[in-house]
């Protein structure tokens, strides 16, 4: 029964009303471009959207972001996080202007028209479902953290709005990490009971909180397997016990 519904908790079962046209991939695909081009827009798309979220963020949300002493002198790491908002990619990637990161999605999140092109530009790369495009895409994730750019994944691997516990993790999401030998850098959405104005603003929903943990060393243990299923288990603890300490409403 238990692992009934830690799979169900890991399956994409969210539908917020809009559904994308069909996606498909060329072979000759690149995932992360680093290129002159590329870099601009993406800083241009960057303080963008940090503009039109400054709103949202500290009058409607009342958004903090806590712990960045734990990522200031990091580069070329994954970052994970627990996946809990709609915009969460955003709210991450826009709280870090210092760090240039890339956000691992759905290839059918490609197919929402302008808006997946303005995402892309933003940063997002698309996991393809194609096992020969998989491939390419697992190299050039490891060569990107190599070069010392950092990358956003999401182990839950499913959005569960406002989720009041942190879902298993599947390994697969910590292989890139040991490949390229990257830290990994855990942080945790946490939601909290609105105070002040913010009982106005979120009558019916919590405020929110980006926790941004201490690096986190993968071991090496000889065996792949065992290595990726420990370090899923190890960061979903810390994430866990980090969730349930300091957020006002768990399971």
């Amino acid at each position: 029964m238990e692992n009934e519904e830690t799979k169900n908790e890991n399956e994409h079962t969210y539908d917020n009303g809009f559904h994308p046209k069909e996606v498909k991939l060329k072979d000759t695909y690149v995932f992360y471009r680093h290129d002159f081009f590329f870099r601009l827009i993406n800083r241009i798309i960057f303080w963008l959207t940090k503009f039109f979220l400054f709103f949202p963020k500290k009058l409607v949300w009342g958004y903090r972001i806590i712990g960045k002493k734990n990522i200031k002198k990091q580069k070329g790491f994954l970052l994970i996080s627990n996946h809990t908002h709609q915009l969460d990619a955003l709210i991450i990637s826009t709280s870090l202007p210092w760090k240039k990161l890339y956000i691992t999605t759905l290839q059918s999140n490609m197919g929402f028209g302008i808006i997946s092109k303005y995402f892309r530009c933003g940063g997002a790369v698309p996991i393809p479902e194609d096992i020969k495009l998989f491939k390419k895409f697992n190299k050039e994730t490891t060569e990107t953290l190599n070069k010392g750019y950092n990358i956003l994944v999401y182990p839950e691997a499913a959005l569960m709005p406002y989720c009041d516990h942190i879902r298993s993790f599947k390994p697969g999401a910590f292989h890139f990490a040991l490949d390229a030998k990257a830290t990994i850098i855990p942080s945790v959405i946490t939601y909290h009971k609105p105070k002040g104005l913010y009982k106005l603003t979120r009558r019916k929903k919590p405020c929110m909180r980006y926790n941004i943990l201490p690096p986190y060393t993968l071991k090496d243990y000889g065996n792949r397997r065992i290595t990726l299923e420990t370090a899923a288990k190890d960061l979903q603890k810390i994430m866990s016990d980090y969730f349930e300490a300091h957020s006002d409403y768990f399971k």
